[in-house]
């Protein structure tokens, strides 16, 4: 495995300006930049998974901010030397603490816009997106400090999919699609059952069928804002 170094830094157009913010926009305002930043967080890692869960963005576009935010410092491209190679995107440090900025507009448009509910998976949302990107938006790791966990869920209304696994290591949630065979705890539940879940609005073991120590649930569950 390695990463591209040097990378050349794609023209853009910027604000010109002193002010931190049009500065902080120069690198995070180009149209779907949060976006993928925001996939990357939810468990996507390589090309075609992110231009799939963008829909409306061009394989250009993709391509054209994969190379800026590597070039800004926030993104590593990984190649790995495998039959057939494989690329994937990874956050660096700095990617990483965009992730506050994210969590601000989920907050802010909760306030002015309208909240996830689990009416909308199946409508305008689809479960695999729901269930990667509201855990990992929502993690906050000062809340069990140190925590070290695997677990997965899986929700037996879904359609797209119906399993997905959270590592929890260093500060972040990892999420991916499908249930590890190995893990500290594992949750089967229904739709209604991952939102009181994530919410808090129930202990783990009443939102389903808990396998593994509740005490291990509780510290993963007390992690969701």
């Amino acid at each position: 495995m390695g990463h591209r170094a040097g990378a050349v830094e794609p023209q853009r157009r910027g604000y010109n300006h002193a002010c931190l913010i049009a500065q902080t926009l120069d690198i995070l305002g180009d149209r779907w930049t949060l976006l993928i930043l925001r996939d990357l967080m939810a468990g996507l890692h390589r090309y075609n998974d992110i231009l799939e869960n963008c829909a409306g963005m061009s394989p250009n576009v993709l391509s054209d901010r994969l190379k800026r935010l590597e070039a800004d410092g926030l993104v590593i491209r990984n190649y790995y030397k495998e039959l057939p190679p494989r690329v994937e995107y990874t956050l660096t440090d700095m990617g990483w603490s965009v992730r506050p900025i994210l969590q601000s507009l989920l907050e802010w448009g909760r306030n002015h816009v309208g909240g996830v509910t689990p009416d909308l998976i199946g409508q305008k949302l689809t479960a695999d997106f729901v269930v990667r990107t509201l855990p990992a938006l929502q993690f906050e790791a000062s809340r069990a400090p140190g925590l070290a966990a695997t677990m997965t869920i899986e929700i037996s209304d879904c359609s797209d999919c119906n399993s997905w696994t959270y590592e929890i290591h260093d500060g972040h949630i990892h999420p991916r699609r499908h249930a590890t065979d190995v893990a500290d705890v594992s949750l089967k539940t229904d739709t209604a059952g991952f939102f009181a879940f994530v919410r808090g609005d129930r202990p783990a073991e009443e939102c389903g069928d808990l396998a593994g120590p509740p005490e291990t649930a509780a510290a993963i569950q007390r992690c969701f804002l």
